[in-house]
C-alpha cells in the first residue's frame, strides 16, 4: 500500500513539474511576443499558435471594444488561419453582453447552442463542445474578453493559478498594443496634419501669383499631378444661361487646354444649387461622355469630384477633380480638395480684381498670338467674346434640347454652319451625324433626287436606287443651307415632308417615313422672297419656328484679335510655320476694317498673310485694307458698331483716331477708356453725366461689358 502512495505521489509531483515546466516555457514565449507583436491580427495568431504547451485549446477568439458605450468587435481566425472582424449589433450580443463583467462563463457546447441559436451558423462558434470565456483587464480598467474553444486543462488549484496569470499576461499584451496602436495613429495623424498644411502652403503660393483662368488651372495641374498623380481638371462657370469649362489635361509632361460649352447639368445639380461636392462614378461619367451638352470629360477619366469656388459666402464657380481609376475619395482627400477648392475661388477673385484695376498700359508692338485664346473657345470653332454672340450662343442653349425647326439668318461668311453643328451636337440627337445640304448647289433637275432619293429607272441616268439627305438624315439633323435658293415647285414637297414626317422617292409611291430635325440658313431676306412670290409663305412660317440672327462681324468688332490669333495658329500648324505674334498696329487695322466677307474673309486674308509671312511674325499686307476700305463701303443697312464715341457728349473722352480714316467705322472702347470714363464720372453709369452717355452706350451695353472685363463701378465712386 505504502508503494502504491508513494508512486502516485511521484506521478503527481512529475505531472506537476511537467506543467510547471510548459507554464515556463510559455512565459519565455509570452516575453518575446511583447516585443515583437503589434496588432491585433498577430496576437491572434500567437494565441493560436501549436507552440504554446501550458493550455490544450482548439481555438481561442478575442472581443474587444473600443469604450465602454460601442459594441464589442469579435476577432477570430477562419479556416485558412486568416484574422477576420466581427462587429456585434444590438439584436446579437445577448452572450457578449457580459464582456465587460469580472467572472467567466462557462459551459459545454450543447448548451451554447440552445441558449444562444444565433451562434451556431457562426463560422467563429463552429464545432463547439466546450466553452470559456474570460474577462481581460488591467488596473481595473475592462478590455474586453477571450474566448476558449474546446479547452483541456489539468483539474489543481496550481494550474487554476497559472492559468489566471496566463490571461493577464495576454491582458498586458493587449493593453500594449492598444497603446502602441493609438500612439502611431496620433502620430500618423499629426505627420498627415503636417502634410497637409505644406500641401495647402505650396498650393496657396501656386495659384495665387497667377494673373489669367489659363495660368491658374495650369499651374494648379502641375501641382495636383505631382502630389497626387491627378491629370486632368477643369473649372466650371455659369454665364448668360450656358455653362463654361475650361479644362486642361496632362499629357507627356504638357498641358493642353480645351473650352466646352453646356446646357445640361443634370448630374452636378446638387454641387451647383447646394453647394456640396458631387461625387460622379464611371458609369455617371460615360453617360456625360456620350452627351456633348453636357460637362466634358476625357476617355480616360473614370472617377470625379464637383466642388464648388465659394468666396466670401458666394459661389464664383465649380472645381472638377477627375481621377483615371475606379477608386472613391478618402476623407481625407475630400477635407484637403476643399481647403484647395478655397484658394483657387480666392485665386479667381484676385484675378478678376487685378482685371479690373489694371492700369491703362502702352500698346505694346506686338501682341503674342496665343495669348487670351483659351477662354474664349468655345466648341470646335465658335471664338466669341462679345455680348451681341452671347446672345446668339444663349439662343443655341435654349432651342438645341428641343426638337423645333430652327432658321439662320445673317449675311453670307457669318458662320451659320457652325451654329448649326452646335446647335446638332446639343441636341438629343448628337449620337448621328449632321447631314448638310446646300440648296444653291444642286441644280434644279436632281433637287428632288438629292433631297428624297430615288428609285432606280426613275429618270433617265438612274441606273441604281439613290437614298436622299431626308432618309440620310433619319434619327438625326438636316441642315439645309441657303434654303432661300430651293426651286418654287420642290416648296411643297419640302413643306409636306416636315408637316407629316413622310417623304416619297422619287419613282416610287410608297411613303417613307422620317424622324429628322430641320436646320436651315439663308442669307437672304426670305420675306421679302414671300412678297415677290418667290418664296411660298406657308412653307417660311413652318420654317421660322426659332429664328436665330448671327450677327455681321463688323458688329461685333472685339472679336475680330480672337479670331486673327485663332486662325493664324491654326493655319501656320497646317503649313509647317512657326508664327507667334503680329504686329499690335496691324492688328488695330484689321479690327477697324468693316469686313464685308465677314469671318470666311477674314480667314481667307489671314491664310494670304500666312503665306506671306517668312518670320515668327505675321506678315499682314494692310495696304490691301487700306485700299478696299476707299473703294468699297458696308452696306447701308449695317448697324453701327458696339463701342461708338459719342463726341457730343458732355465732357466726352478723347480717343485715338480710327485706324482706316476715311471710313465709316469708328475706334472701339477699350477697357481702359471705360475705367477713364468711369473715373471721370465718379463710377455714375446712367444718366446724362454718366459714363454710358460720355462713352455713347447704352446703360445696358456698359454694363455687360462692364461685366466682361471684371470692372465694377463701386470701385470709382467717392472721386477716386
Amino acid at each position: 500500500m505504502l508503494e502504491l502512495l508513494l508512486s502516485i505521489r511521484a506521478t503527481l509531483s512529475a505531472r506537476v513539474n511537467a506543467n510547471m515546466e510548459r507554464f515556463e516555457s510559455d512565459l519565455m514565449t509570452f516575453s518575446k511576443a511583447l516585443l515583437s507583436i503589434n496588432d491585433i491580427s498577430g496576437v491572434m495568431d500567437f494565441l493560436n499558435n501549436e507552440d504554446l504547451l501550458f493550455i490544450n485549446v482548439e481555438r481561442v477568439n478575442l472581443l474587444l471594444k473600443n469604450d465602454l458605450d460601442s459594441q464589442p468587435s469579435l476577432y477570430y481566425l477562419d479556416q485558412d488561419k486568416q484574422c477576420q472582424q466581427f462587429d456585434y449589433t444590438g439584436s446579437i450580443t445577448g452572450l457578449h453582453g457580459v464582456t465587460m463583467r469580472d467572472y467567466c462563463h462557462q459551459m459545454d457546447g450543447e448548451t451554447l447552442y440552445q441558449t444562444f441559436p444565433q451562434l451556431e451558423n457562426h463560422p467563429a462558434y463552429d464545432s463547439v463542445f466546450n466553452y470559456c470565456k474570460i474577462p481581460l483587464s488591467i488596473c481595473n480598467q475592462p478590455l474586453g474578453a477571450i474566448e476558449y474553444i474546446n479547452l483541456t486543462m489539468p483539474d489543481d488549484s496550481e494550474s487554476e493559478k497559472q492559468f489566471k496569470l496566463f490571461n493577464n499576461m495576454i491582458s498586458a499584451m493587449i493593453e500594449h498594443i492598444i497603446e502602441h496602436q493609438t500612439a502611431s495613429t496620433f502620430t500618423e495623424k499629426l505627420t498627415t496634419e503636417k502634410n497637409n498644411f505644406q500641401v495647402l502652403v505650396d498650393v496657396t503660393n501656386t495659384v495665387i501669383s497667377q494673373s489669367t483662368k489659363k495660368e491658374l488651372i495650369g499651374s494648379l495641374l502641375r501641382f495636383l499631378y505631382q502630389h497626387f498623380d491627378m491629370t486632368d481638371l477643369s473649372i466650371i462657370q455659369l454665364q448668360d444661361g450656358h455653362y463654361n469649362q475650361h479644362s486642361a489635361c496632362f499629357i507627356n509632361n504638357e498641358i493642353d487646354y480645351q473650352c466646352h460649352f453646356f446646357t445640361n447639368d443634370k448630374l452636378i445639380k446638387n454641387a451647383i444649387k447646394n453647394n456640396k461636392p458631387v461625387f460622379l462614378n464611371a458609369i455617371d461619367i460615360k453617360k456625360m461622355q456620350a452627351d456633348n451638352n453636357s460637362p466634358y470629360f476625357p476617355s480616360r477619366v473614370k472617377t470625379a469630384c464637383v466642388m464648388p469656388l465659394v468666396f466670401r459666402g458666394i459661389a464664383v464657380g465649380y472645381i472638377s477633380f477627375m481621377k483615371p481609376i475606379e477608386a472613391p475619395y478618402q476623407n481625407t482627400d475630400l477635407e484637403l480638395f476643399k481647403q484647395i477648392a478655397a484658394r483657387v475661388a480666392l485665386a479667381m477673385h484676385s484675378i478678376k480684381t487685378h482685371q479690373a484695376s489694371t492700369p491703362n498700359q502702352p500698346i505694346t508692338k506686338f501682341v503674342n498670338i496665343d495669348e487670351g485664346m483659351g477662354e474664349h473657345v468655345i466648341f470646335d470653332d465658335i471664338i466669341s467674346q462679345s455680348e451681341v454672340m452671347n446672345k446668339v450662343l444663349e439662343q443655341v442653349a435654349l432651342v438645341a434640347s428641343c426638337d423645333s425647326t430652327v432658321l439662320i439668318l445673317g449675311e453670307s461668311g457669318t458662320g451659320k454652319e457652325l451654329i448649326a453643328r452646335a446647335i446638332h451636337k446639343l441636341s438629343l440627337r448628337s449620337k448621328t451625324d449632321m447631314v448638310k445640304m446646300n440648296c444653291a448647289a444642286i441644280p434644279a433637275g436632281l433637287f428632288e433626287s438629292e433631297l428624297f432619293g430615288h428609285e432606280r429607272g426613275a429618270f433617265t441616268g438612274a441606273i441604281s436606287q439613290r437614298v436622299g439627305r431626308f432618309e440620310q438624315a433619319h434619327k438625326g439633323t438636316l441642315f439645309l443651307d441657303e434654303i432661300g435658293d430651293m426651286p418654287l415647285e420642290l416648296q411643297p414637297k419640302l413643306l409636306r415632308a416636315l408637316q407629316e414626317n413622310e417623304i416619297e422617292r422619287v419613282g416610287k409611291n410608297a411613303l417613307i417615313s422620317v424622324d429628322v430635325r430641320i436646320v436651315v440658313a439663308t442669307n437672304v431676306d426670305l420675306l421679302r422672297r414671300v412678297e415677290e412670290k418667290k418664296f411660298r409663305n406657308d412653307l417660311y412660317y413652318r420654317l421660322n419656328v426659332f429664328p436665330i440672327q448671327i450677327p455681321p462681324l463688323r458688329e461685333r468688332a472685339e472679336d475680330i484679335p480672337l479670331l486673327v490669333k485663332h486662325f493664324t495658329r491654326e493655319l501656320a500648324k497646317k503649313m509647317g510655320k512657326t508664327i507667334t505674334a503680329i504686329a499690335a498696329e496691324d492688328l488695330a487695322v484689321m479690327s477697324a476694317f468693316p469686313w464685308p466677307g465677314n469671318v470666311r474673309e477674314l480667314r481667307n486674308f489671314v491664310e494670304r498673310s500666312v503665306i506671306l509671312t517668312r518670320g515668327n511674325v505675321l506678315n499682314v499686307p494692310v495696304h490691301e485694307l487700306k485700299t478696299v476700305s476707299h473703294s468699297a463701303r458696308v452696306p447701308t443697312e449695317k448697324v453701327p458698331p458696339v463701342g461708338l464715341v459719342n463726341p457730343k457728349a458732355k465732357g466726352a473722352i478723347n480717343t485715338p483716331e480710327p485706324a482706316v480714316k476715311g471710313d465709316v467705322v469708328k475706334p472701339i472702347i477699350n477697357k481702359a477708356d471705360v475705367i477713364k470714363a468711369l473715373k471721370a464720372c465718379h463710377g455714375v453709369v446712367a444718366g446724362p453725366n454718366g459714363a454710358a452717355n460720355q462713352l455713347g452706350l447704352k446703360r445696358t451695353t456698359l454694363l455687360s461689358r462692364m461685366q466682361k472685363m471684371g470692372i465694377n463701378s463701386q470701385d470709382f465712386r467717392g472721386g477716386i
